[in-house]
């Protein structure tokens, strides 16, 4: 493989997520963090935290000051409201069967 394939098919990785579904939750979570006076990564790093079973989500920091920000979100107790809408924005359709 090349380097322009990879960028190639990197760039279809990207553009493939880019969707109303992934731009809705990225919405959202901006909403609740300006509603917190938090930046979105403390958010979103705040919401998986709060999951069941995610004992430590992967922070992607290139920097000390990304990741002195995203540390944040440890001392970030998210609402129950909060939690409630980025999970609904977030939820996924089971489809078929389930649907039913």
């Amino acid at each position: 493989m090349k380097l322009g394939e990879i960028t190639s098919d990197r760039g279809a990785f990207v553009t493939e997520r880019i969707n109303e579904r992934n731009l809705a939750i990225a919405a959202e979570v901006q909403k609740v963090a300006a509603e917190l006076g938090r930046a979105p990564s403390q958010v979103a790093l705040a919401w998986l935290l709060a999951q069941p079973g995610v004992t430590s989500p992967i922070v992607g920091a290139r920097t000390l000051k990304q990741l002195e920000d995203n540390l944040g979100c440890l001392d970030l107790e998210l609402s129950s409201d909060h939690l409630a809408r980025l999970d609904a924005v977030s939820r996924i359709e089971l489809g078929f069967p389930m649907d039913f």
